[in-house]
């Protein structure tokens, strides 16, 4: 029961960021669709998977960047801070999160799930990509190098969030043995993901998405598929999801979304909090 509790403190607390970073965003002229298994949660159970210790949101590009910069210099919340790699190499990740402020998490208890206290948002910047299927392949493997490399200086950061699976563990416990990260930094290939992910503007794609996310190319789509989105149930709220949100969640998710439910080694496997 305990723990009960505290899972859902942690998503009433996400549901705050939620609701403070929308009204940002809002009176600056931008809006963000809920990503991932916030939609799954939107559709299927109207608020967060019952089991989901994290939210998640996408948000174009041309917004995406406005949204590191404003954060940055404007005191846009009392409680949460949005961190960048930008502005602050130390979050160890390629897109921002959104953190409680340190004070406040230690003053009401809260675990850490980030070696910088407690993250309860991820922003994932939607991007292009090629429309041509020759320079898809090498985009994708591009990516895949560059984000593998990437998270070889993340290994053995203490309270990192880790969704890795078995498999890409093990390639990077192999990369960081031969130390091939001390050939680059850590922030030198976020740059290079930037300018690559940058180079397919929406506008020109046919297939858009959030390449950066942990599924991968998975996450690249019919454009329409996005659309301009629509309003969702989410809590005592409503956010946005993709416009066909049921097509988005069958490629994510597989077709019998709906009905599958993990088992609880799955659902723990998925949590951020251990």
């Amino acid at each position: 029961m305990v723990e009960e509790n505290q899972l859902r403190r942690l998503q009433l607390l996400e549901l705050e960021a939620l609701i403070e970073l929308r009204t940002f965003c809002q009176r600056h002229g931008m809006d963000f669709f809920l990503r991932g298994g916030s939609v799954m949660g939107a559709v299927k159970y109207s608020g967060f998977v019952p089991w989901d210790d994290d939210a998640d949101i996408a948000i174009f590009r041309k917004d995406y960047d406005r949204l590191i910069e404003l954060t940055a210099t404007n005191e846009w919340s009392e409680k949460f801070d949005v961190i960048s790699y930008k502005h602050n190499p130390e979050i160890h990740c390629y897109f921002p999160r959104v953190l409680l402020k340190e004070a406040i998490r230690k003053q009401e208890g809260l675990p850490k799930n980030n070696h910088l206290g407690l993250s309860v948002i991820d922003i994932l910047p939607i991007d292009g990509s090629p429309n041509a299927a020759p320079l898809k392949a090498i985009y994708y493997a591009w990516v895949y190098i560059y984000r593998a490399l990437a998270g070889v200086w993340t290994m053995g950061i203490e309270d990192t969030v880790d969704m890795h699976d078995s498999t890409k563990k093990k390639v990077l416990r192999f990369l960081k043995r031969i130390r091939i990260h001390r050939l680059y930094s850590q922030v030198g290939i976020y740059e290079r993901l930037d300018r690559l992910y940058t180079k397919y503007p929406i506008e020109q794609s046919r297939e858009i998405g959030t390449i950066t996310g942990s599924l991968y190319k998975k996450e690249i789509l019919p454009k329409e598929w996005w659309g301009k989105g629509h309003e969702r149930a989410f809590e005592n709220q409503s956010f946005l999801v993709p416009e066909n949100d049921d097509a988005y969640l069958k490629q994510l998710y597989g077709e019998n979304y709906l009905t599958y439910t993990p088992d609880i080694t799955e659902q723990l496997a998925r949590k951020h909090i251990k």
